[in-house]
């Protein structure tokens, strides 16, 4: 062998292979739900009251629709900067996910003060989500909030427990079950072989990593008990809420009566979501935190527009050669549009100028806002 010269065939006969440890590693463990598709992941927005004669001050609130991911307190955090400071209530619609995110969401919430009720938002137009939604004038959308058909189940009420007034009374369903944890068990195995170049003798170490077959346990972990316990000790939640999880089978669900919840504390009132949501909360004095005037009342029908024209061109669709457009009219009183250039009575007191926009390559349309 030529001096200096690496020569493989030479290193590889000298190697002495040891292994110096096969370890298991601590399984890495997610608690979880037992569905297998728990539906669209939770989307935030910041709704505003579209109820007639609401305005012009309306009860404004975060929409949080969707299944509780592991990515979701990330995308919540980011919606928080957006949000600006204002402190709206939380209208919660979700069907659960995973457990660690839903203990997340609920210390956010909790250090931002908010207000949470179990709801679903009906939404006027476009829903959270939609790619061609575009952000209004500090409410990107329009709608109503209901009881009516709304849940949070699993590890929903882990989120929900994280409000300072904690709404779930009418139609909403609440309910909860024993926790679902996958461990993924690893090994990891660490190969010292000795090298020698140029008559040094080299150490070198790999780590492998190799895991195992997934599985799960359908019952919380003493550790998990001990972390839930804690939680709802922060949030002023009674154990009973703990109990209940553990002595009901991961398979099934147990509705939380209304009464249940007040003794257990995970309610802090018999009241709705309408308590935060509904036109009338703005008529107080003072009104609530939750309720903003618009600056004029045009302002909704261009925040509508806005979002009409925004889905007329994504489409990608261009006017055939010399086509008008479309003429996208919008009258600004909250008894609804009227199609031309008047809107109201036209030669009477009280008629005003309408608000209107061209989309391209559309049919005539006439919007409600």
């Amino acid at each position: 062998m030529v001096p200096g010269r690496f020569d493989s065939q030479a290193l590889w006969s000298l190697q002495l292979i040891c292994l110096l440890a096969l370890l298991v590693a601590a399984k890495m463990a997610f608690a979880e739900e037992t569905q297998v598709n728990l539906g669209p992941p939770m989307q935030f927005g910041i709704v505003r009251s579209d109820a007639p004669g609401c305005e012009p001050i309306c009860p404004e609130w975060i929409s949080a629709e969707g299944s509780i991911e592991t990515e979701t307190p990330a995308l919540f955090k980011r919606f928080l900067k957006k949000l600006g400071g204002r402190k709206l209530p939380i209208i919660v619609n979700s069907p659960g996910g995973s457990v660690d995110a839903a203990l997340q969401l609920g210390r956010m919430i909790r250090k931002n003060k908010f207000d949470i009720a179990v709801g679903t938002t009906k939404f006027t137009g476009c829903p959270p989500g939609m790619d061609f939604c575009q952000p209004g004038e500090g409410a990107t959308y329009f709608g109503v909030a209901s009881d009516s058909g709304a849940i949070c189940n699993s590890a929903c009420p882990l989120m929900f427990a994280g409000g300072v007034r904690r709404l779930a009374g009418g139609q909403a369903y609440v309910g909860v079950h024993q926790i679902t944890t996958t461990y993924f068990p690893t090994r990891r195995q660490y190969r010292t072989t000795y090298q020698t170049v140029r008559g040094r003798k080299y150490q070198v170490t790999t780590e492998y990593i190799i895991q195992g077959d997934s599985y799960k346990v359908y019952k919380m972990s003493k550790s998990l008990e001990r972390r839930l316990a804690a939680y709802f000790s922060e949030m002023g939640v009674e154990k009973g809420v703990l109990l209940t999880m553990k002595n009901t089978p991961a398979s099934a669900i147990h509705q939380l009566e209304l009464h249940n919840m007040l003794q257990m504390k995970l309610v802090t009132s018999g009241d709705y979501s309408g308590l935060l949501t509904l036109a009338g909360i703005c008529q107080a004095n003072p009104a609530p935190e939750n309720c903003r005037e618009m600056t004029s009342p045009t302002d909704k029908a261009k925040q509508l527009a806005n979002v009409a024209q925004t889905k007329a061109s994504s489409s990608g669709s261009e006017p055939p050669s010399g086509s008008p457009g479309t003429r996208l009219v919008f009258c600004s009183d909250t008894n609804g549009p009227g199609i031309g250039e008047v809107c109201g009575n036209p030669g009477q007191a009280g008629a005003w100028s309408a608000w209107h926009g061209d989309v391209v390559g559309r049919p005539y349309t006439q919007m409600k806002p």
